[in-house]
């Protein structure tokens, strides 16, 4: 078996669960990056069956020599670890040379979030622009939900359901759930809907369009971040759409939400994924001291 051939196989497997492009594209700059490295040597078997950790660990190693971060260093191994086990498991390999490839350490930073003092200035900018309703709905849409890019991106108009407060959202697995949306939010979808929305023909039926009146793509959404990021005076990094959704994470259990009903609406599969997107701020930790100190309650 080649390489290409395992790759398409795993493919495969993903594109019947139904796995999200996105997905699929994170694995495929793995299968990339262990291309340019069988390239550039000997290092690699021609076949994946003869394939052991220690040819792994030189990928990582070379990873590192081409001056790639922790972070994508550690999603390479990841997507190395799912493949390898995958394949194991569907008995296409008599091992798994992954199982003992060791993940390397991350920093534990604190990851940009999203709050409103960093959202009104966004608003600001974005009733400057060309269409100002839809990317004003856009904002408070992904500051009050914490869908994901994608989700927003397929997000039909029928989707929207006001009488009930809510959005329908197909998320990774096609799998359907309901998304609370509060008034403001719904007001400015609607005064998109009616006043700006032009859909090119009667079968777009997405809710946020472009210019040309066909659905916006994730280049697009991010060009416009980026824009409105510039002009408020804010780094990219700290208005992406994931600093939306972790924005919304932090705002809700501040606001008196609980973490299980915030699982349900962000979509997660377990509270372990939950807990990766909150991080709380020193201001929240002195508050919750203040009210729960052992030494003040002495």
């Amino acid at each position: 078996m080649t390489w290409d051939e395992l790759w398409e196989h795993f493919y495969y497997h993903l594109r019947i669960k139904r796995r999200a492009k996105t997905t699929l594209h994170f694995y495929r700059t793995t299968q990339r990056a262990l291309s340019r490295f069988a390239a550039e040597g000997d290092s690699l078997p021609e076949s994946p069956v003869t394939t052991t950790v220690l040819h792994l660990r030189a990928f990582v190693t070379w990873l590192e020599g081409q001056g790639l971060a922790p972070g994508g260093i550690h999603a390479h191994v990841r997507s190395l670890k799912s493949m390898f086990g995958w394949a194991k498991r569907e008995e296409l390999l008599t091992s798994d040379p992954a199982v003992r490839l060791e993940r390397p350490t991350l920093p534990r930073r604190r990851l940009p979030t999203m709050d409103s003092e960093r959202v009104n200035p966004l608003l600001v900018q974005a009733r400057k622009t060309k269409q100002p309703l839809r990317d004003v709905a856009l904002l408070l849409t992904f500051f009050d939900t914490g869908i994901r890019l994608e989700e927003l991106i397929t997000l039909r108009r029928d989707d929207v359901r006001p009488e009930k407060g809510v959005l329908r959202v197909i998320g990774k697995g096609d799998k359907e759930r309901s998304v609370p949306i509060g008034t403001r939010a719904l007001t400015a979808i609607n005064a998109y809907v009616l006043r700006e929305r032009r859909p090119r023909h009667a079968g777009v039926q997405e809710l946020f369009l472009g210019r040309t009146g066909l659905p916006m793509t994730r280049s697009c959404i991010s060009i416009l971040l980026r824009r409105l990021s510039e002009a408020a005076g804010f780094e990219r990094a700290a208005t992406t759409p994931h600093t939306f959704r972790r924005g919304f994470a932090v705002e809700f259990l501040r606001n008196g939400g609980d973490v299980f009903t915030l699982q349900q609406i962000l979509g997660h599969s377990s509270l372990e994924m939950t807990r990766r997107y909150v991080t709380f701020l020193d201001e929240d930790l002195k508050a919750a001291h203040l009210r729960f100190s052992p030494g003040d309650r002495l």
